[in-house]
């Protein structure tokens, strides 16, 4: 899931910006958007089944109708939502407002101070073509949806997720890593992937620096079979734990 920062001041026009983008990422697959709302509450209609189940105290209330699904949860914060849209096949998501998260972001308007800004004011078709500079956010649940829609036949999907070296909270030590270890990563998947049997592999770096949590290695492996599945994801792992413990990539 590609995640895509929309950030600037109140009126800066970053929900029309958001609106142009809509569309055009659509065509590459779907598309979600998360707003923050800040000080104001969303207001939850009065009377409607879904409403009245918040008030008993529910903690999550879902309408379905034969278009789309409403669902209200109570006390989730941005890093909570991201694993919910990760896990639906979402490929792209929007994200306005949040000015202080760390990630790489647009800028809309006059944002004096602000980290991290990697396009100021650009139109829509330039955003599109510069999707290679937003991070990737998968939940494990988001990676093995990925892996089981390329993978032949269905079959089997194997996960794991594997911690990586503590670096202390230095953030320099950790942005170093996430650039030097991506290389290791796609190579272990290109050598696990390179099985005969349709096999899908996908190995992914979260990085807490950016998404919060723990720093951590993401493997999903899907396969037609049990024995093709298991083969790849012990590819896999060998080449990870000696990856993890030289820091340099190997061939299979």
């Amino acid at each position: 899931m590609r995640v895509i920062h929309i950030a600037g001041v109140s009126g800066s026009g970053k929900t029309t910006f958001i609106r142009s983008l809509i569309p055009l990422l659509e065509q590459k697959g779907p598309t979600a958007v998360a707003k923050h709302l800040g000080h104001h509450r969303y207001s939850l209609e009065k009377g409607k089944d879904t409403t009245i189940f918040m008030e008993e105290g529910a903690h999550v209330s879902a309408g379905v109708d034969i278009e789309k699904t409403v669902v209200v949860a109570r006390g989730l914060s941005f890093g909570d939502i991201l694993p919910l849209l990760s896990s639906i096949g979402t490929e792209y998501l929007l994200v306005e407002g949040w000015k202080t998260q760390p990630l790489p972001k647009v800028a809309i308007g006059d944002l004096p101070g602000a980290a991290e800004v990697i396009l100021s004011n650009p139109t829509a078709a330039e955003v599109i073509a510069s999707l290679d500079l937003f991070p990737r956010y998968y939940s494990l649940e988001g990676l093995a949806r990925k892996v089981q829609e390329g993978c032949t036949g269905g079959g089997v999907v194997l996960t794991g997720r594997y911690p990586v070296p503590d670096h202390a909270g230095n953030p320099e030590s950790r942005r170093e890593f996430y650039l030097r270890f991506s290389p290791t990563l796609h190579e272990i998947s290109r050598v696990a992937e390179s099985r005969p049997g349709g096999v899908r592999t996908m190995v992914h770096l979260h990085q807490g620096l950016l998404f919060g949590g723990e720093d951590g290695i993401l493997v999903a492996v899907g396969a037609p079979t049990p024995a093709d599945a298991l083969d790849a994801f012990s590819s896999c792992h060998r080449h990870l734990l000696s990856a993890l413990g030289t820091g340099s990539p190997h061939q299979g």
